[in-house]
């Protein structure tokens, strides 16, 4: 995972699988930057994402509500078709705003 932060925006681009080990490492380093920087927004960048099941949604869900209690925003960006679809399904896209195609 990668990570930048400016004007009061926090970028996380994350680059592995999003299942149940690495969602545990990603989940306390997520939110390690989110508590230190306390952004405006928060940007998530899937690109390079090439798979994800229900601990990604559930991390993503998680880090939808720790900013929410900042009053903040949650973006995800460029997930590949088969991300979009499950993110579809899982109804995440009714509560965080999506972003495609911007690779």
């Amino acid at each position: 995972m990668r990570y930048e932060y400016e004007n009061g925006n926090l970028a996380l681009k994350l680059e592995e699988e999003l299942d149940m080990n690495s969602c545990r490492t990603l989940r306390t380093i997520m939110d390690g930057y989110i508590m230190k920087y306390q952004p405006k927004q928060v940007e998530i960048d899937l690109s390079k994402v090439s798979f994800m099941d229900s601990s990604g949604i559930g991390l993503l869900i998680g880090r939808y509500n720790l900013i929410k209690l900042m009053d903040s925003d949650m973006i995800i960006t460029n997930p590949s078709s088969s991300i979009k679809r499950v993110l579809e399904l899982s109804n995440i896209a009714g509560k965080i705003t999506l972003k495609y195609n911007e690779v």
